[in-house]
């Protein structure tokens, strides 16, 4: 009969993969999210732990002739780990281990050796075997691999792999209790001996391989639970020559919960990063535990030349109900058609076009356009539009085929050129599994039809393939009010010691401005609205926090702005990384782009100036950090590509936005619009 045990393994690793998914992914549809302050600030670090748990006999490895199993084949294992982890994937461990294993077997036919000859028989006999186990082990967390790291998953799985020496000593009895061999009594008569050659006479090379999770109690404290399989190079494991002649090798298995100490942790330094790198103000609110700071930057541009590298997402998003192509993107007639030009897209205005986005969604706005005047100029290149709606995958074609439509009729593509599909949600969906929040904004973003297409000529630059994002149009504009224009104030804690707080502003004459009342935590104005015309001044700000009981706390501090005009002539190089839904790491594919398309751009002495965006969907402070993560990841991108291009002399300023309305690239009232807000904005200023 097969071993109880075994199915018990078995059933808790099925139970452990399938809820792999949706652990790691529950929380992304939840607006509550809230940062994690227990999990491992990074994936660099020592550990040291002990373990414990089950061990058994899996059988002799030849002609699948394993040994029977019975309930009492079951022993223990404990032990003690050492783990260096280099980052969020690899790790390197010694393990040493103390073990005991035994089974019996019933008329098993085995193959008996005595002086390297004998026949088969049947054999009726049980073991008991000691191991102490000593394994040098490679770790690969599959999940931040395939995944991507992520500080608020409490749970990561790896796979483990390795080599290892088996000291052993046991006794094998016959059916009647009379002992038959012995391992490692060296000089008896009945010592099985060692087959391999390798050091004493219970000596035994390994191998193993398992799988491991590792559930986060707190920063330094973890609870890992480990299968492990292993195989030794020997064949006296359980003193049975078991299997053919020329194959020889026992395996056995075991199944740990251990306790895990984590220490000495080496993050990157770009993980350190203040939202703003400009020295700030920081004062200490008495009472509730808040901390307000404000922060000036020294110059406070208002206008800029910028010449624009914008992405074009492959995305048509449609309105519930209906499968047309919605009135908010530019639809032309057929006389237009002949006069349009990607490089002239601004000149084709879409309705109702908020001031916000005036320039970006504009181009944006065309991507049918663009699709059909680069389809016209690339007569071999083929596309297919995949539709997907929760209504189903024929409403899904629908709204698929009414673009097919447009490109056919208005601009002459022929129909063999297009194929259409239909899908209840897209290849990459927002909406995951678990998501119990904001869900209307994350259909939204679902119900939409997305270009595949494998033709060079329409695709991003180094990209091939049907999942690939179209080709970026460059674009100039006058940027008003920069970003790094705006004065943040910080009120850390604010949203639990306050009902509401409020800002009083007073320059060095004496004039006074209010502003709020505010009950986020942080907040930006625009530097030249608290400044108007004046160039330079100090300003006094004072912090008013009405508390939950009914107090009120004010705090005080000063702060200098200069306004500064740039020239009407400098100009700005832009580039923009695009982000998945609650992801911090950009896809694969923008590693080339940065490093062959952008690096090259970056000339010695220049600034680079980076600001992480997230959409409104969840939490504000999870949202922060989250832009500061996706930030830092495209910085750390540039440095490693300008120092492999030997440059050098390059400052870099990393900004976290969060969700901050007035600062967002665009506004949130269309999925289009969230979709590009998940991203990070580049700006190159070269050395004056």
């Amino acid at each position: 009969m097969k071993n109880f045990h075994q199915h018990v393994s078995l059933v808790i690793i099925a139970i452990f993969m399938a809820f792999i998914p949706f652990a790691s992914m529950a929380q992304e549809g939840v607006k509550e999210k809230m940062v994690r302050t227990n999990i491992a600030p990074c994936y660099n670090y020592w550990s040291v732990g002990a373990f414990g748990g089950l061990m058994q006999f899996n059988g002799d490895l030849s002609r699948d002739q394993w040994i029977n199993l019975y309930s009492k084949s079951v022993g223990y294992d404990i032990g003690l780990v050492a783990t260096k982890q280099f980052g969020r994937v690899l790790g390197v461990r010694a393990r040493f281990a103390y073990g005991n294993i035994h089974s019996n077997v019933q008329d098993k036919w085995v193959w008996e050796y005595k002086d390297g000859s004998g026949l088969p028989q049947k054999i009726t006999s049980s073991f008991r075997t000691s191991i102490f186990e000593s394994d040098l082990q490679v770790t690969v967390n599959w999940l931040n691999w395939i995944l991507g790291y992520k500080p608020e998953r409490i749970f990561s799985s790896y796979l483990i792999a390795g080599v290892g020496m088996d000291h052993s000593s046991g006794t094998r009895e016959d059916a009647n209790g009379t002992e038959m061999a012995y391992l490692g009594k060296s000089g008896d008569a009945m010592n099985v001996g060692n087959t391999s050659g390798i050091g004493g006479d219970n000596l035994q090379f390994k191998v193993t391989a398992g799988l491991g999770f590792d559930f986060n109690l707190s920063k330094h404290f973890s609870v890992p639970v480990e299968f492990i399989w292993k195989v030794q190079n020997s064949d006296d494991l359980d003193m049975t020559r078991g299997g053919a002649k020329s194959v020889v090798g026992d395996m056995y298995s075991s199944g740990t919960v251990g306790i895990t100490y984590k220490f000495g942790y080496s993050c990157p330094k770009t993980k350190e990063l203040a939202p703003m790198p400009v020295p700030a103000a920081v004062v200490a609110v008495p009472g509730p535990t808040v901390r307000f700071s404000v922060i000036a930057p020294k110059n406070i541009p208002v206008e800029r030349n910028v010449r624009e590298i914008f992405p074009i997402r492959n995305y048509v998003f449609y309105d519930l109900g209906s499968t047309e192509i919605p009135e908010r993107y530019v639809l032309l007639s057929k006389d237009q058609v002949k006069d349009f030009k990607e490089e002239q897209v601004q000149m084709y205005t879409p309705k109702n076009m908020s001031g916000r986005s005036e320039r970006q969604m504009v181009v944006y706005y065309n991507v049918i356009n663009i699709l059909g005047d680069r389809l016209g100029k690339n007569p071999s290149a083929t596309v297919r539009l995949s539709g997907a709606s929760l209504q189903g995958p024929e409403d899904g074609k629908a709204m698929a085929e009414s673009m097919k439509r447009y490109l056919v009729s208005i601009f002459g593509i022929e129909a063999t050129r297009i194929t259409t599909e239909g899908r209840v949600k897209p290849r990459i969906p927002s909406e995951q599994p678990g998501g119990t929040k904001e869900l209307d904004l994350l259909r939204e973003g679902d119900r939409r039809v997305t270009i595949w297409s494998s033709s060079p000529a329409l695709l991003m630059e180094f990209q091939t393939g049907d999942d690939a994002p179209l080709k970026p149009v460059e674009i100039m504009a006058m940027q008003k009010a920069p970003f790094e224009s705006y004065v943040i104030f910080n009120n850390a804690g604010a949203n639990l010691a306050f009902t509401t707080w409020s800002l009083e502003i007073k320059d060095d004459k004496g004039a006074m401005q209010q502003y709020g009342p505010y009950s986020q935590e942080r907040v930006s104005i625009q530097g030249k609205t608290i400044m108007g015309t004046q160039p330079e001044g100090t300003y006094r700000i004072t912090m008013i926090g009405h508390e939950k009981n009914g107090g009120t706390v004010r705090k005080d501090t000063s702060v200098n702005m200069v306004l500064w005009t740039p020239s009407k002539n400098e100009e700005v190089m832009r580039f923009s990384v695009i982000y998945e839904f609650n992801e911090s790491k950009a896809l694969p594919l923008y590693d080339k782009y940065l490093t062959d398309i952008v690096v090259p751009k970056i000339t010695a002495g220049s600034t680079v100036m980076i600001h992480g965006y997230t959409d409104i969907i969840g939490e504000e402070t999870y949202n922060q950090t989250l832009s500061l993560a996706r930030a830092n990841d495209v910085r750390n991108t540039l440095v490693k590509g300008l120092s492999a291009a030997g440059k050098s002399d390059v400052k870099f300023e990393v900004y976290g936005f969060g969700e901050d309305q007035n600062l967002s690239p665009f506004e949130n009232k269309f999925p289009e619009e969230r979709f590009y807000n998940r991203t990070v904005i580049i700006d190159i200023l070269p050395l004056k």
